[in-house]
């Protein structure tokens, strides 16, 4: 090896462990701020709370509303401030799982649906497996995490009038939950980085709606966790895009159970996979009547 070699291979394992000791400090800094934020964002709760109390025992529908608003909003800062942390969590190797047998055709249902409630113009379409027909060894929250995020992230881009599919099928022994939808779709080359800690699709029309860039990569973080993987797929821009997630199934598995279909036929544009189920959509029962269908 040549004197030039030796000092470019130096310079590059220096350059590698300036990366890292930034990485390590851009961590360090997201879970001290994340922290910091978790107390007064639990007062102003309260606060909202009580506002919301107030309204209510005074007869004032203007002061339960703004209550309920702070809340929501509150909400949502709170889940960031918890993302951040459940990333740092994941890094550093101190996410605690509890795993558990997870039922994923009943968690999948109702939490999708309770994500659809919040977005009533947007219809949301379910094709998962009956109760006992697919499980896997997991963390029921964590799972729940997954699904929340990956259907906010669909509402949010589906459109005022889009459709997101959600479905839960088997692959190669693993749980395969797909979330797809008709809306802005993703730039060619562009849909893996979606996954990396702030990253977002810049575009003008949606940049207002474009989160922080925390939420994916915490869908990442936990499948990675568990064993499993995530991702993206979009023919894109204007097409839609289709989140997966895998993780391992427990054995043996049921696969010849029915599956449950939620509402109205779907769009006949929904992104879908080929072979994929007829699927059906779902509306919130306060919007509307959902019907079942169960198939064998």
């Amino acid at each position: 090896m040549g004197p030039g070699q030796a000092s470019t291979i130096r310079r590059l394992r220096a350059a590698r462990e300036a990366a890292l000791d930034a990485c390590a400090a851009r961590d360090r800094f997201n879970a001290i701020a994340a922290h910091e934020l978790r107390q007064p964002l639990a007062a102003l709760t309260m606060q909202a709370d009580l506002l919301r109390r107030l309204g209510t025992q005074r007869g004032d529908a203007q002061l339960q509303e703004l209550g309920e608003d702070m809340r929501s909003s509150l909400h949502r800062q709170a889940r960031l401030v918890e993302d951040l942390l459940d990333v740092h969590r994941v890094r550093t190797g101190t996410l605690p799982l509890k795993t558990a047998r997870v039922d994923l055709g009943p968690l999948v249902s109702r939490v999708a649906a309770a994500m659809a409630a919040t977005v009533p113009t947007v219809r949301l379409c379910l094709d998962v497996p009956a109760a006992g027909v697919l499980c896997c060894q997991a963390d029921p929250v964590r799972v729940e995490q997954i699904v929340s995020n990956l259907v906010e992230n669909a509402l949010k881009f589906a459109g005022s009038c889009g459709t997101v599919d959600v479905r839960v099928t088997e692959s190669d022994g693993h749980a395969h939950i797909v979330v797809s939808d008709t809306g802005r779709g993703i730039a060619p080359g562009r849909g893996e980085r979606l996954f990396e800690l702030f990253a977002r699709q810049h575009d003008a029309d949606f940049e207002d709606g474009s989160g922080m860039g925390i939420g994916l990569a915490v869908v990442h973080e936990i499948a990675r966790a568990h064993g499993g993987r995530a991702r993206v797929h979009s023919a894109g821009i204007g097409l839609g895009a289709e989140f997966g997630v895998w993780l391992p199934l427990t054995s043996p598995q049921r696969t010849d159970g029915p599956s449950l279909t939620h509402g109205l036929a779907a769009a006949a544009n929904l992104l879908a996979p080929t072979g994929a189920a007829a699927n059906g959509c779902y509306r919130p029962k306060q919007r509307g009547i959902a019907t079942v269908r169960t198939s064998l």
